[in-house]
């Protein structure tokens, strides 16, 4: 949704742009973050990077949920990513549609990993991912960086 609709319905969200480097947020600032199409646009290397900084500012016990195109739930809708694999690039789109979305974000650090649900569309499956920040996970991770 645009930042337009958004005001329109008097719904008031925070929306910043991200270069894929690092938040200009503290660590352990948000409660949970939402990320739409985004992911398959993004190599390996940038996925990484993004999901390591989501993690450093979620708040222990904070939730990412990821909305993205995921492992195709048909050969139908293998077939329809095609489209978008051919607009965005198969460098970028491959890990999606091979379904590791969810090892991202467990090599991140997110404990709970699941797919929660998925749509089907006119051009591939809609994947909803959920992981949580969890508090034993943040204390070991700052052990490991010490």
């Amino acid at each position: 949704m645009q930042k337009r609709s958004l005001e329109k319905k008097e719904i008031e969200i925070r929306l910043d742009l991200y270069d894929g480097t690092v938040f200009p947020y503290k660590d352990n600032t948000f409660d949970k973050i939402v990320s739409s199409l985004v992911f398959h646009q993004l190599d390996k290397q940038t996925k990484n990077s993004c999901l390591n900084e989501i993690f450093r500012v979620l708040k222990p016990n904070g939730e990412l949920i990821i909305g993205d195109w995921g492992e195709a739930k048909s050969k139908l809708m293998r077939i329809r990513f095609y489209i978008v694999q051919l607009l965005d690039g198969f460098k970028t789109t491959k890990d999606n549609v091979e379904g590791l979305i969810p090892n991202y974000m467990i090599n991140a650090g997110f404990k709970n990993v699941e797919e929660l649900s998925y749509i089907n569309t006119k051009i591939g499956s809609y994947c909803y991912y959920k992981g949580n920040k969890h508090y034993l996970a943040n204390a070991i991770r700052i052990m490991r960086h010490t």
